[in-house]
């Protein structure tokens, strides 16, 4: 018997040193490969900060930069998610998901709960979902051979001219200049700036993207380029509506020079307001005409005569990486461990949104301590899974459609902003000469709601051109009354 006790012990033992042995094999790889994705970044982040500094017109070499800084993202949002993994997460989602299924059990639409109860119980953020499974390793190796094939691109930088350096992509500057979309910048300027062959009278270059999606403050930021602006003699801005009305009589007097049109289109492409449009420029004194079509679907590609620009949501590690720089403003997040895990929770929920990172950005920034993006977080999670089970989609989604938004648990700190819907999310026109007075801040951390049943709020005013300032309806809703089997009333 003390034979086999002894054998069974040493077994046992052998076993745990051998875990033992493993477990710190792979502690140490984990190590080495972090170390070797820091230096890897360190030397992206210099080839990217040459590459932006300077005019590049090469369309393959700003294919390769834009390969470039997309592998920079990727490295930048692993390296956060092997550093601030959250030991908080779980007791959070738990506290959701509990909160989630009592609130289920007084949804009506079941068929829709149904179809979401399986993620809600597995903790899967339906939203935003992670679109990378690579790992650690996989991560490194390839960023190795992407920055090993940048030899020749790197050589090439230096025979194209430097660009008036900028404060960008730091953290005191992000809110206030145009985050990525430095490659789509350099072949909008490109297109504005090359010559034309002699018998073409009129070029046309169209970007397509979903709304809000930041089509409008690329050109702005392209046409404000001091090289733009030397090369062109007018540039006028419209909308399909001043097609439409025939709102181009200001320029019938139009002098001689070069023109530059950026005609936005909501909607499909009305076709006779166009052919009025080109029948207007066959008119022009002009020695060169450009124009930019601004669309939303496929139709506006027809009339272009260069290939389109299509421009997308950020991917999840481009808008962790502007979501970060937002809610940690000056602060550094390697001191701030559990502030950025909750950070990268918070930017998973919020579906790419440019609207919900800079205001929730400003809150976070206001107030950074735990307890505060915990809260800000459990709102937001529920406010989503809520939407989700109730309409199938994402909040922003809904916005997008124009789909009132059930806004009953956007609330932070005991906002009377519950029982709310929200709806018609636009950008105030020209004519409107007063904004409202009641912000979106104020809305989610408390401040007096009107007595109206509706009122507009500021969502929000940007600080980068074109300068939109953006206003949604809420709509308080009235207290439901639902006739249980057995006639009970609940309110």
């Amino acid at each position: 018997m003390e034979i086999l006790i002894s054998a069974v012990a040493g077994e046992l033992i052998s076993r745990f040193i051998s875990s033992l042995q493993q477990y710190c094999s792979n502690h140490t790889s984990e190590e080495d490969d972090r170390t070797r994705l820091q230096r890897i970044l360190l030397r992206m982040h210099s080839v990217v900060e040459e590459a932006e500094g300077r005019h590049i017109t090469n369309q393959g070499m700003l294919l390769q930069l834009k390969g470039l800084i997309e592998g920079f993202y990727v490295g930048y949002h692993m390296l956060d998610k092997v550093t601030f993994q959250p030991p908080e997460e779980e007791s959070i989602k738990d506290e959701v998901s509990h909160e989630m299924h009592s609130s289920a059990l007084t949804t009506s639409n079941s068929a829709k709960r149904f179809r979401f109860s399986d993620a809600l119980r597995k903790h899967t953020p339906i939203s935003f979902a992670s679109r990378s499974t690579a790992n650690l390793k996989g991560v490194v190796e390839d960023l190795e051979t992407k920055i090993a094939d940048m030899r020749e691109f790197v050589m090439l930088l230096g025979s194209y001219p430097r660009l008036p350096r900028q404060p960008y992509s730091t953290y005191l500057f992000m809110d206030k200049c145009m985050f990525g979309r430095r490659v789509e910048k350099e072949q909008v300027i490109n297109f504005l700036l090359c010559s034309d062959p002699p018998d073409t009278y009129v070029s046309i270059l169209p970007i397509i993207g979903p709304h809000r999606i930041g089509k409008k403050t690329l050109v702005q930021h392209a046409c404000q380029d001091d090289r733009v602006k030397s090369c062109f003699s007018h540039i006028f801005f419209f909308k399909e509506d001043d097609l439409k009305m025939g709102e181009l009589s200001l320029n019938s007097k139009a002098s001689p020079g070069k023109y530059l049109f950026v005609i936005e289109f909501i909607c499909d492409v009305d076709e006779a307001a166009w052919t009025k449009f080109q029948s207007y420029l066959q008119n022009m004194p002009s020695t060169e005409i450009k124009v930019v079509l601004i669309g939303r679907t496929e139709d506006v590609t027809k009339f272009g005569t260069s290939q389109p620009i299509r421009m997308k949501r950020l991917s999840e590690e481009e808008y962790w990486y502007y979501f970060k720089a937002l809610s940690f403003g000056s602060m550094n997040p390697d001191e701030h461990p559990k502030l950025a895990s909750l950070g990268m929770q918070l930017a998973t929920e919020m579906n790419g949104s440019f609207l919900g990172a800079n205001i929730l950005g400003e809150l976070l920034r206001a107030n950074p301590n735990t307890q505060s993006w915990q809260s800000i977080l459990l709102s937001l999670r529920g406010f989503v899974q809520k939407n989700l089970c109730c309409f199938g989609v994402h909040p922003e989604d809904l916005l997008e459609r124009n789909t009132p938004v059930d806004f009953t648990r956007m609330a932070f700190l005991g906002a009377q902003a519950h029982g709310c819907l929200v709806y018609d999310l636009r950008v105030a026109g020209p004519a409107q000469s007063q904004l409202p007075k009641l912000t979106s801040r104020e809305v989610l951390l408390g401040g007096n709601i009107p007595v109206e049943d509706k009122f507009d709020v500021l969502v929000w005013k940007s600080r980068i051109p074109p300068y939109c300032d953006y206003i949604a309806t809420f709509e308080k809703q009235k207290p439901r009354r639902v006739v249980g089997k057995r006639n009970t009333i609940y309110h």
